[in-house]
């Protein structure tokens, strides 16, 4: 397949600019860039007509169940908001949690958005949320979540008010994590096609020594990236500081590397900031959601003196958010500036838009790289309508594309080579139908929503307490 005259986002050491190209895609990847390219014999061919290429962006953390459930919460701090949050993805079907994946896809491609780290909770589930990724070519990163310590056992001073349960846990058993990941590996983990399997451990305080382990062995094993989430809020790093370092907890189990993201980050010390810069591993910052939370400031300028890659996701959808990376991303620049009185070292506007692209794609582990319009990478491309950009200054594309871009117009997308859209127009996927069918679930859903909500509202009411007895001791 041939691209003609394509307004193409590309970079150099110091900047991205666009220029007017030519993309030549054979089978999954990108293997030629110029201008006036001839169509080879029989070669499909496409006249862009100017219209602006991008590569696919990347939401690098998201809970796909959470689609369905958005607008639950008003927000309240994580301890509190998660009992919401899990009460309400367990009165969700089967049926429930693809409906919502296929809405997340679907909204994802509409912005531009080519692949996603789904951090999946409910195993149960899982298996058929990661059919619906392969069914649709959409690029996904699939981490179901390995834990078996409940928040109310672990928070510092919870003991006061709910004691540790006695008898079995409700947990899978390690041998039980065991068996379903290497089934679920054996279906979806494909590199050089679209579905990746990522080991997802929930967090290292969530999880015990036996299966810090198993996680360990099976990333060692199957070549696996590793993705956690990590000190997300003030009570985590006051648990933290009264027990145990997570960071230090995931290193001793040879858990952190290259191949290591970590979701939120954000009340980390300078010593664990030492660590994950020494071993290499990415940090995935979540703003929107941090801040609908009230989770605190992701620390940006400090990773970034430490090397430490950065990239972006949004979160679960629950969580004040939507799939409009760009949005979330000039979010996130616009804080960073208000945090750092250097103007001089604001993060510019390449760096900024790489960490919703290159940055996200090398933590997903497929076999080719993605997230620039390059030779050799994977043809994960999505087209603009030209339009969109003001083309007046050629210098202000860029800026333009990161600051005063709400939504895009996107008229294609490639993933692998393949259109997934074209002229508008998902393949396979119907926003109305799919729209239409999570109505006809309404009167369900509203009623188990409402039980589900109001359970969570007395499961919250001991960690409201603890929560306001420990605030003076919280850093803001």
């Amino acid at each position: 397949m041939l691209l003609k005259n394509g307004y193409v986002l590309q970079t150099d050491k110091n900047d991205i600019f666009f220029k007017t190209l030519d993309i030549r895609v054979e089978n999954s990847e990108i293997t030629e860039i110029g201008t006036d390219l001839a169509p080879n014999s029989n070669e499909e061919h496409i006249d862009l007509d100017g219209d602006i290429v991008l590569p696919g962006m990347v939401n690098s953390h998201y809970h796909s169940y959470t689609n369905i459930i958005r607008g639950t919460s008003f927000g309240e701090p994580l301890e509190m908001w998660s009992n919401d949050t899990v009460a309400l993805g367990g009165v969700l079907s089967e049926k429930d949690m693809t409906l919502s994946a296929f809405l997340g896809i679907i909204e994802m491609l509409k912005a531009g958005v080519t692949a996603c780290v789904d951090h999946i909770p409910h195993l149960a589930n899982a298996h058929a949320i990661a059919q619906v990724y392969k069914s649709t070519g959409f690029k996904a990163g699939l981490a179901p979540m390995l834990h078996n310590i409940k928040d109310s056992d672990l928070l510092y001073q919870m003991d006061k008010e709910i004691p540790k349960a006695e008898g079995p846990s409700p947990f899978p058993s390690t041998d039980e994590y065991i068996e379903f990941y290497k089934d679920f590996i054996s279906k979806f983990n494909n590199p050089d096609e679209t579905t990746r399997v990522m080991v997802g451990i929930n967090s290292p305080q969530r999880t015990d020594d036996d299966l810090l382990k198993v996680s360990s062995d099976l990333a060692s094993e199957f070549d696996l990236p590793v993705h956690s989430h990590l000190l997300e809020s003030r009570w985590q790093r006051l648990t933290a500081d009264n027990t145990y370092s997570p960071v230090v907890k995931m290193d001793q189990f040879g858990l952190l590397g290259e191949n290591t993201s970590l979701a939120h980050c954000v009340w980390l010390t300078d010593s664990e900031l030492d660590i994950i810069s020494k071993r290499g591993a990415t940090a995935i910052t979540n703003p929107t959601s941090n801040y609908f939370l009230g989770s605190g400031v992701f620390p940006a300028r400090k990773f970034m003196n430490r090397n430490i890659p950065i990239t972006i996701g949004s979160d679960g959808v629950n969580c004040g958010t939507n799939h409009n990376m760009l949005e979330i991303l000039r979010f996130f620049m616009l804080t960073e500036r208000n945090s750092n009185p250097d103007f001089n070292n604001w993060i510019s506007v390449k760096r900024g838009y790489e960490m919703i692209t290159k940055n996200g794609s090398s933590i997903l582990g497929f076999s080719k790289p993605a997230g620039e319009i390059k030779v050799d990478h994977a043809a994960d491309i999505v087209v603009v309508d030209k339009t969109q950009l003001l083309d007046i200054l050629h210098s202000s594309l860029p800026t333009q594309l990161i600051f005063n871009t709400s939504s895009l117009q996107v008229k294609h997308v490639l993933i692998n080579g393949r259109f997934v859209m074209k002229d508008g127009e998902i393949y396979g996927l119907s926003e109305k139908d799919l729209r239409m069918e999570i109505a006809q679930r309404k009167r369900e859903l509203e009623e188990l929503m409402k039980e589900a909500l109001q359970k969570a509202s007395k499961n919250k009411e001991p960690f409201q307490k603890i929560f306001k007895e420990l605030q003076n001791k919280f850093t803001y």
